[in-house]
């Protein structure tokens, strides 16, 4: 089949770019994988763009080059029978000129995929397989064990601010948007409050913005949440989403917590873990090495998208009169921390009994990088006393500040503390 034929096959199953594509940076780690044997496994809350970045690898990067291509969304059903058994996909094999390649959209429909894609990649057949699945329970329960070995993981979140800067501003590269503070600003005010996710980012007005939301929210409830995880007590899990809404960056009580929904301890532990399996928050955990002196338990909690934050608890204001706008650029810099992070990195925050708090530090190997967040107006270098004590204790070689309106650096004995803005976090993996 020529390459022309193909295209018009994978439109007829629904491959089809939207008329607005955005790079996704992660497509670049992809790339070194896809001539590779191993099962590349891409995962990631529902709407973030699993399907359309599986449909820019098959027509930016393979179509260019082969018409050995097949797609199966398992969300339907026909093509979801087609898959039953692995037959389908060996007879593919034994009739194809080449090597062929496989993608598979929701994979965890499969009754059993991890050992479906296991006795598929151990028969060596002349196949790359592609999968996408939604929810970090189901890929590890059902995937990922039996895949230990022949699968490479990447996670696919929300637009950042390169992609975001992309799609409020499709002519201009992020270098130009980061050097144009009226641009950035809407770009990081767009993050704050509305998130990233690709459909909200593209979409005009906050009306239809705030509807996109309520739909994403709505959906992940029902399919996630009633669906997969079957939680009875729906109400209390509502419930605390919302109180955690108005926590982030705070320390997780989960003795308040669980007393204010009339749920056990335990059960509160089940829907904690249920929600950073699905990608809606995560905990982070703190830093120590002196249990006498540091705290060692409570973890803080950030969403991972802030529009669906703002949604939960139902407020949109400008970002500056908002009373949470600090704790909201916290929550963006932890995830671009995150992000920035590389696979031997970890992201934590530090407090000591005695009151002393960083708000993250990022352990590279055994070196601890402390960074703080100021959402206060700052026209000269100022080191809190809480960073101050920090690195006295640690001595690492590297802080750092975030703010919204300086830049520098200062040292502090032999600590080089440098002042950096939301942009400059963007540029690269943190060395």
């Amino acid at each position: 089949m020529d390459r022309q034929k193909k295209i018009i096959e994978l439109k007829k199953a629904g491959v089809q770019l939207p008329k607005r594509v955005i790079s996704r940076q992660i497509i670049q780690e992809i790339l070194p994988w896809m001539e590779r044997d191993e099962i590349i496994v891409i995962t990631g809350a529902r709407q973030t763009g699993k399907s359309v970045l599986l449909f820019q690898l098959m027509y930016d990067y393979l179509l260019p080059k082969t018409a050995n291509i097949h797609y199966f969304n398992l969300d339907i059903p026909r093509q979801s029978k087609l898959l039953e058994t692995p037959d389908h996909l060996i007879k593919l094999a034994k009739i194809s000129k080449g090597k062929m390649y496989i993608f598979i959209d929701e994979v965890q429909r499969l009754r059993e995929p991890g050992i479906f894609l296991k006795g598929i990649y151990d028969l060596h057949l002349p196949l790359k397989i592609f999968v996408s699945g939604s929810s970090a329970l189901e890929i590890k329960s059902r995937v990922h064990e039996a895949l230990t070995g022949r699968k490479a993981l990447f996670h696919l979140s929300p637009f950042n601010l390169n992609e975001l800067s992309e799609a409020l501003f499709p002519n201009k590269s992020f270098t130009q948007v980061a050097h144009d503070e009226g641009c950035f600003k809407m770009v990081l005010e767009h993050l704050l409050t509305f998130g990233g996710y690709p459909a909200v980012a593209l979409a005009k007005g906050e009306a239809l913005k705030v509807k996109l939301l309520n739909e994403i929210y709505t959906s992940y409830l029902e399919k996630d949440v009633k669906y997969f995880l079957k939680v009875e007590n729906e109400m209390a899990f509502r419930n605390l989403v919302k109180i955690l809404s108005s926590q982030i960056g705070n320390l997780v009580n989960k003795d308040e917590i669980s007393r204010s929904l009339g749920i056990h301890k335990n059960t509160l532990d089940n829907y904690l873990f249920y929600l950073e399996q699905t990608f809606l928050m995560d905990f982070v955990r703190p830093f120590y090495r002196n249990p006498r002196k540091e705290l060692l338990k409570s973890p803080k909690v950030y969403f991972c998208d802030l529009g669906i934050r703002n949604f939960a608890i139902g407020s949109f204001g400008e970002f500056e009169y908002r009373p949470d706008k600090g704790a909201l650029l916290e929550n963006s810099v932890y995830l671009s921390l995150k992000e920035r992070s590389g696979p031997a990195m970890s992201v934590h925050f530090w407090r000591t009994k005695a009151g002393a708090e960083v708000d993250f530090v990022v352990l590279k190997g055994l070196e601890p990088i402390p960074f703080e967040v100021k959402a206060t107006k700052m026209k000269e270098a100022r080191i809190s006393k809480s960073l101050r004590s920090f690195i006295q204790t640690y001595q690492p070689h590297k802080a750092y500040c975030v703010t919204l309106s300086y830049r520098g650096s200062q040292r502090v004995e032999e600590t080089e503390v440098s002042f950096l803005m939301p942009e400059d976090l963007c540029e690269s993996k943190l060395s």
